[in-house]
């Protein structure tokens, strides 16, 4: 696991994802032909197949941004206000430890809480993002020697064991990422040519893959996330997403794609055929690469597997060990038997 803790551990909310991109090319370098990156901060791994003049292209997407907050201002006090990067619900980083990353490349530590409510109605009520501030536990001087407007602020949780599972800040998606990276390791199919892309700035409008798919043009599309749980107390059962350690999720359709019937069926089969534990996922909010691999490549088949999480957009997401197991198998068993001949 200590790559995923790496991946995790490593800060890069949407359009900081440079620590990512250093790592995503490490983890595979020797295991690919070639390496291209773009002004976006997209990487793309390409490893070609040796067989046939009509190989098939397969996108593998994960992508490689997190959500976080940049610095907006700072008061007369020191405490600084915030806008959000991606989907944030405010409460959930209330009282949690931040890193805000400076011009100068210093990491600056501070807490972020929410401002104080006359009453206990407005203090029971869930904060606007205009309620949020960093304390840095320094005078107003102090904070603005060293941070300014603009800075980017990450979430600072350690990768941790807990049971059978993880608990970790940025699961979305770098778990997908490790996945991704792992499955290049081990697939050996000579009759595809394979672009694994660590995508950025998914988490602000699936921005990276719109442009990475337009690029590769790809035949097939498999994006690696995560997804809900709800089988957490109190969540209604008939809402219920996926549950943790039951398998990888197969993506059926999300509020932004429809995925491709055969080619969800296709993987269907070949999870029971290996034994590979699944199940299926469908998310009535969210959206994830899969929908710009569909969008902007020429008529592409696209799904996304997915890992089941708890606590997502949150400091303390929560996966499975055994679904990260599960959606590695299934996308080596993939990309082993596709071919020329594959018909979806």
């Amino acid at each position: 696991m200590d790559l995923l803790r790496k991946l995790c551990e490593a800060d890069g909310i949407s359009g900081h994802e440079d620590n990512i991109v250093s790592i995503f090319r490490d983890a595979l370098e020797g295991y690919v032909d070639s390496f291209t990156a773009d002004a976006m901060k997209n990487i793309i791994a390409f490893k070609t197949g040796t067989l046939g003049d009509s190989r098939l292209k397969v996108m593998l997407a994960g992508h490689i941004d997190e959500i976080g907050f940049l610095v907006h201002n700072i008061d007369d006090h020191g405490f600084a206000s915030v806008v959000p990067v991606g989907g944030w619900d405010p409460a959930n980083i209330l009282g949690h430890t931040v890193r805000v990353h400076t011009r100068n490349s210093g990491i600056m530590p501070a807490v972020m809480n929410r401002r104080w409510e006359l009453t206990q109605k407005l203090r029971e009520t869930t904060p606007q993002y205009d309620k949020l501030y960093l304390d840095f536990g320094l005078s107003c001087d102090g904070v603005k020697e060293k941070v300014s407007r603009g800075d980017w602020v990450s979430m600072d949780t350690k990768f941790t064991e807990l049971g059978n599972c993880f608990v970790a800040k940025a699961f979305d998606d770098r778990v997908g990422a490790f996945i991704i990276i792992e499955a290049m390791k081990k697939y050996d199919n000579p009759s595809i040519d394979v672009y694994a892309v660590g995508t950025a700035q998914e988490e602000v409008g699936l921005r990276g893959s719109t442009v990475a798919a337009q690029t590769i043009k790809p035949d097939i599309g498999i994006a690696v996330d995560i997804t809900g749980s709800g089988d957490t107390p109190g969540f209604p059962a008939r809402m219920k997403i996926a549950e943790l350690g039951k398998g990888v999720s197969i993506k059926q359709m999300d509020s932004s794609v429809i995925c491709s019937t055969s080619l969800v069926e296709y993987l269907r089969k070949l999870a029971e055929k290996n034994g590979i534990d699944y199940q299926m996922e469908i998310l009535v909010r969210g959206g994830t690469d899969t929908s710009s691999m569909q969008k902007f490549s020429p008529g592409a088949h696209s799904t996304c597997l997915s890992i089941p999480t708890r606590y997502g957009h949150s400091p303390v997401a929560v996966i499975s060990r055994h679904d990260v197991e599960c959606a590695i198998d299934l996308l080596v068993a993939f990309l082993n038997e596709i071919g020329p001949d594959t018909r979806l």
